[in-house]
C-alpha cells in the first residue's frame, strides 16, 4: 500500500530533526562564550547564524542540560530590557560534553560532505 500524502516525509522534516539534534550543541556553544538568559538564546542563535537558524525558546534543552549538570544558573540580574532575568552558564562538565558534541558533529558533517562531493550530482 502506498503512503498517503500526510505520511510522506517532507524536506522540512529534516530541518526539524536537525534542530532537535543540534539544540544542545548550539546552546552550549553560546554559553561557552558568555552567560545568557533563556529568552536571549533563540535570538542569539538566529543572529549569529546570519538568520539561517531559528530555534524557538529551547526550554526543554535548558532543563535537560541543567539536570545533567552541563549548565547551571548564575545570579539573577537585570537584562538589557530592564527586567530581572535568570542567567545560565556552562559548567566544566558541560564544556567536556560540548567538546564531544563538536567532535561528533565535525566528523559526521565531514563524512556527509565527502559523500555528497564524491560522485557529482546524479538524479
Amino acid at each position: 500500500m502506498s503512503p498517503t500524502p500526510e505520511e510522506k516525509r517532507k524536506p522540512d522534516s529534516l530541518e526539524d530533526n536537525l534542530k532537535k539534534a543540534m539544540t544542545e550543541l548550539l546552546v552550549l556553544y553560546l554559553l561557552s562564550q558568555q552567560e545568557y538568559y533563556i529568552g536571549e538564546l533563540a535570538s542569539a542563535i538566529q543572529e549569529k547564524s546570519g538568520g539561517r537558524l531559528n530555534i524557538v525558546f529551547p526550554y526543554a534543552a535548558i532543563y535537560r542540560m541543567g539536570r545533567n549538570e552541563y549548565i547551571t544558573e548564575s545570579k539573577k540580574r537585570f537584562a538589557p530590557d530592564g527586567r530581572l532575568r535568570q542567567y545560565y552558564t556552562i559548567t566544566e562538565e558541560g564544556r567536556a560534553y560540548l567538546d564531544g558534541l563538536l567532535a561528533v558533529y565535525r566528523r559526521f558533517t565531514a563524512g556527509v560532505e565527502e559523500l555528497l562531493s564524491s560522485g557529482g550530482e546524479k538524479r
